[in-house]
């Protein structure tokens, strides 16, 4: 059985990535664990076995919190109840705890909510964005205003360069959910493929599954996420999926070339990022 993780604040940007982790846990058949990372700190003056029976009393009752939390989610998109676990971690390092914590139980994905449009560490959140180029796991975005939609397409932007590789990780995810694999390919004016029909009849004969292959000019007067953007635009019951290197700087550079630029596309879908295969 594959694994989710979801993190949570409580906060109400945070329940859009909940909704989507329950309904996706329900419907590939996961199990689902809900994550939340406090800081419990140890005052100087006490004893260790003081501060030891404090924190075990903190942290049932923030558990407690937590799974409340998550019902109340559960009833609200009437849902109907399931095994989930809470889990609170006690860690000044939201990020690392995560990551630490996803590791050592071997979780499949990695879910966590956005605040929306803005500039790069606003968009994204501080927090979001160390774990987009950090994650080993694949980490799928939610924008906090996102409503439930059925996912009927998995927008895979791609440079062809090693998508034999990539396919399998994105069947694997869209199959449970019965949604087509659109490959999208933005090409430069002098680049392209002469006959995109053969590599789509050839994929979807390997891997036995509805996929398309889409191929749109570039604009060099727009990031390549802008192009993205205008391509996918109305397509709201869908999910965008990237793979990057883990750097920072190239993730940065592929989709926010300048930190002044604004996308409010990603307060329409959710985000899938995988990391590339070396």
């Amino acid at each position: 059985m594959k694994k989710i993780l979801v993190t949570t604040d409580l906060s109400d940007n945070s329940k859009s990535a909940v909704r989507m982790a329950l309904r996706l846990a329900k419907t590939k058949d996961c199990a689902l664990s809900v994550v939340q990372v406090n800081h419990i700190p140890k005052p100087f003056n006490w004893t260790q076995g003081a501060y030891t029976t404090f924190l075990k009393k903190s942290m049932d009752k923030l558990t407690g919190e937590l799974s409340n939390f998550v019902s109340a989610i559960c009833h609200s998109i009437n849902l109907e109840p399931f095994r989930f676990k809470s889990v609170v971690l006690n860690s000044m390092e939201v990020v690392d705890a995560v990551c630490d914590y996803a590791m050592k139980e071997k979780f499949d994905y990695l879910l966590i909510a956005t605040r929306g449009a803005g500039m790069v560490k606003k968009l994204f959140g501080t927090h979001t964005s160390k774990l987009l180029a950090t994650s080993k796991i694949p980490v799928i975005v939610v924008p906090s205003r996102y409503r439930h939609r059925k996912i009927k397409n998995i927008i895979y932007a791609t440079d062809l360069q090693d998508i034999e590789r990539e396919l399998p990780d994105l069947v694997d995810f869209a199959s449970p959910l019965g949604a087509e694999i659109q490959m999208l390919y933005i090409k430069l004016p002098f680049e392209g493929m002469s006959s995109p029909e053969e590599l789509e009849l050839r994929m979807r004969e390997k891997y036995s599954y509805p996929i398309t292959f889409i191929q749109v000019k570039r604009n060099i007067e727009r990031s390549v996420i802008e192009d993205i953007h205008h391509t996918i635009n109305n397509k709201h019951n869908s999910v965008l999926a990237l793979f990057s290197h883990h750097d920072r700087s190239g993730f940065d550079k592929l989709l926010f070339p300048s930190n002044a630029e604004q996308y409010s596309f990603y307060t329409r879908i959710p985000l899938l990022v995988f990391t590339k295969h070396e």
